[in-house]
């Protein structure tokens, strides 16, 4: 007798949830735009006023990500206190909405209004390797504002181009596109055909931004970061390497005035072992997040995958997505 077919445990959606699943971005688009006109009305400093308080209210209302947050950071900082790390946990928070509010600000402005609130630190050594007909790579992470940082560098007159995953929501992807372009940023999606062209023309062209401090689904190589290992691209070793680039480690910060500054550091002498130089890339990240820890994504999963303990054999499977080992306090809350 023929067994009975297991019914489909997926719970089945209705035309009220297709409804909603099909208007998700186009609401969330005209909401950006919405907020993108009224952050126009407002200065500077209120719409930083309006970030920190988003960010306070999502620490409260965010618990997945809070806790996320302070999970890592448990991991990053083993020697700080629990009540420290949660000090750091909430300034984090309030400067990723600090981040939002700060992008919605610039929306409807101008390289003139960037630069009012932006200064640049080693941006002649710049002008003078591109004199010298060199290729420019920075490599950064997502400290502080990166895309008020990328906004600076084409202001400046670099026409960079970033290597960014897109949205999921198109509509949401075209207005971060059209924002990006406002600056002159272009952007060249990870996972497009043809993606690897277009990074080899940008190099060409002179100046190529690349954010190499997250797991992402691309070729990469497992290196220290925080006294763990972690899956990170090997893309940006693979250009530093071509004759004649120049790597210039690059990142921005938020002063306590409100103000930021952009610094660009020396080129790099990098290593041909693609491992290796992406360490070395990693590690001046490392040091960079650790001088402002509350400037850096840590609801991240940076380290979602655990490295292979061998070459071969079941272990490889961390190679596609294994998940990590969870921090005490995950085990003792259950799934999330």
């Amino acid at each position: 007798m023929k067994a009975p077919t297991p019914p489909d445990s997926r719970p089945r959606r209705g035309p009220l949830d297709r409804l909603r699943r099909r208007l998700r971005a186009p609401l969330m688009a005209a909401t950006v735009h919405l907020l993108a006109g009224i952050f126009a009305l407002l200065s500077w400093r209120a719409a930083q006023r309006a970030g920190r308080a988003i960010g306070h209210l999502g620490w409260r209302v965010a618990g997945r990500d809070r806790r996320r947050t302070l999970d890592h950071l448990t991991m990053a900082f083993p020697e700080r206190s629990a009540a420290e790390l949660e000090h750091l946990g909430r300034r984090c928070f309030a400067h990723l909405g600090t981040v939002l509010t700060e992008i919605l600000w610039l929306f409807h402005r101008d390289c003139e209004a960037l630069r009012r609130h932006v200064r640049t630190e080693g941006f002649d050594r710049l002008q003078e390797l591109r004199a010298e007909g060199r290729p420019l790579l920075f490599f950064t992470g997502h400290c502080g504002n990166w895309e008020m940082l990328a906004a600076t560098i084409n202001c400046s007159g670099l026409s960079m181009a970033v290597v960014a995953r897109s949205l999921d929501d198109e509509p949401l992807q075209r207005l971060l596109t059209a924002a990006r372009n406002r600056f002159g940023t272009s952007v060249i999606d990870r996972g497009a055909p043809g993606a690897a062209r277009e990074l080899l023309r940008a190099m060409r062209e002179g100046t190529l931004g690349m954010l190499i401090d997250q797991d992402t689904k691309v070729e990469g190589a497992w290196v220290p970061f925080f006294g763990r290992q972690a899956y990170t691209p090997l893309g940006a070793a693979r250009l530093a390497a071509r004759r004649g680039v120049a790597t210039i480690p690059t990142f921005i910060e938020r002063l306590p005035d409100g103000s930021h500054v952009a610094r660009f550091g020396e080129p790099l002498e990098l290593p041909e072992d693609e491992t290796e130089a992406t360490a070395i890339m990693t590690r001046i990240i490392e040091e960079r997040i650790r001088c402002c820890p509350e400037q850096w994504v840590w609801m991240h999963r940076r380290w979602r995958r655990t490295p292979p303990l061998t070459a071969t054999g079941a272990d490889a499977e961390a190679e596609t997505g294994t998940e990590r080992t969870p921090a005490p306090s995950e085990t003792a809350r259950g799934p999330r």
